[in-house]
């Protein structure tokens, strides 16, 4: 008997229909999408990331019945597109609960198998629907896939260089010891002059000729006096030893905050995939979003926003928004998160992330140990992993 893996399609969240798709999908099987009219143009995309046989996929599009979706209209058009020679695995998890019910209702007619993929839960329940409710016959099973970055942007219609990811400048070791300077407040008053600016002045520049940059012959030019005695004290030592290239004053100014938060992450959580400063665009809006640091793990993916330090409290709403406008482009699906060494003594700024759904992690959280491994231990529950 062939086999049909069945969906309803729910463009907000399309996660639990190519995770089902992916979990129980055979060469061979046919693959059935319900959906309403309005959002059918998610099916392609659907097809296009499990990368099947057109041939194969079959499509119900449901019509609005005189301005409104009837019950028995939806019934009947489904009804009549099924085969009873066909097993169908039915997955529950889509699509609103006035068009689940009705899917339900049509499918428990032919040679059906029910299931429910919780993304949440990274796990796929398989239920029959019986008189009997005391008989424990649920079966629970855990999605074994693992999504990519690429993956996970594509199925939500992202376009993204996650493919061409940004490498580290220097070695962990060396963000490691900027951490500590900058954690333990062994930065003087110069030291933040200097990088402030490298990053106002000439953080867009090619390069920067160290010696020029300490006394300028141009008009355009800041004067840096100081530059060569901060590279010494915290022992940089560029490429080429007579100028900074735009990679390292990136890095100077901020780069190296997200080079340790990256190699944190890999080194502490395993993530199944994780880049830094990857761009994504929705591809109808041009403007690029930069992630600074981003990962999945057990399907689930989490964007960090670093910064060393937020001067104001107008400039930490500024990044809490460009947070909020990420959450917004990613659908809501993203974990979001601030990774920060400014002192938030009166959790007045991680009450105001909270109530946009966003983690704020402050020095507190980042440099005593045990603050940091319950921030850590809280992104491993979230992704559902020991």
């Amino acid at each position: 008997m062939s086999k049909t893996i069945v969906n309803i399609i729910d463009k907000s969240n399309p996660l639990p229909a190519y995770l089902f798709t992916k979990e129980f999908y055979e060469e061979g099987d046919g693959l059935l999408f319900i959906s309403p009219e309005e959002e059918a143009d998610c099916i392609q995309l659907l097809t296009q990331q499990l990368e099947v046989d057109e041939n194969h996929v079959q499509r119900i599009i449901v019509k609005r019945f005189q301005e409104n979706f009837l019950y028995e209209h939806i019934c009947r058009t489904i009804k009549n597109e099924l085969d009873g020679k066909t097993q169908y695995y039915l997955n529950l998890a889509g699509g609103n609960r006035y068009m689940t019910l009705s899917v339900q209702h049509v499918f428990e007619e032919f040679n059906t198998l029910f299931f429910y993929t919780q993304t949440r839960e990274n796990q796929i329940v398989k239920t029959i629907f019986d008189h009997s409710i005391y008989d424990d016959d649920d079966e629970v099973f855990p999605i074994k896939h693992r999504m990519t970055l690429k993956e996970y942007f594509g199925l939500y219609g992202l376009q993204s260089d996650v493919d061409e990811p940004r490498k580290q400048v220097k070695e962990t070791s060396f963000s490691q010891h900027l951490f500590t300077m900058f954690s333990q407040s062994l930065l003087g008053r110069g030291d933040y002059e200097v990088m402030t600016a490298l990053r106002e002045r000439y953080r867009n520049w090619n390069y920067l000729r160290i010696a020029e940059a300490e006394k300028p012959t141009k008009d355009n030019m800041t004067a840096i006096p100081a530059l060569s005695k901060f590279l010494n004290y915290i022992g940089f030592k560029p490429e080429q030893s007579d100028s900074l290239q735009s990679y390292e004053m990136e890095y100077l100014t901020g780069g190296w905050f997200e080079e340790y938060v990256y190699a944190l992450i890999k080194e502490v959580l395993k993530p199944d995939d994780i880049a830094m400063g990857v761009h994504i665009s929705n591809g109808v809006i041009k403007h690029n979003n930069e992630l600074d640091v981003c990962f999945i793990k057990a399907n689930k993916l989490f964007v960090i926003e670093c910064k060393t330090g937020v001067t104001s409290e107008s400039l930490f709403n500024e990044i809490v928004y460009k947070v909020c406008a990420l959450k917004e482009v990613l659908l809501g699906t993203s974990n979001s998160y601030i990774f920060s060494l400014k002192k938030d003594h009166k959790g007045v700024w991680k009450k105001t992330a909270k109530y946009m759904g966003i983690t704020f992690c402050d020095w507190l959280n980042l440099t005593k140990p045990e603050n940091l491994k319950h921030i850590l231990k809280e992104m491993n529950q979230i992704a559902k992993e020991k």
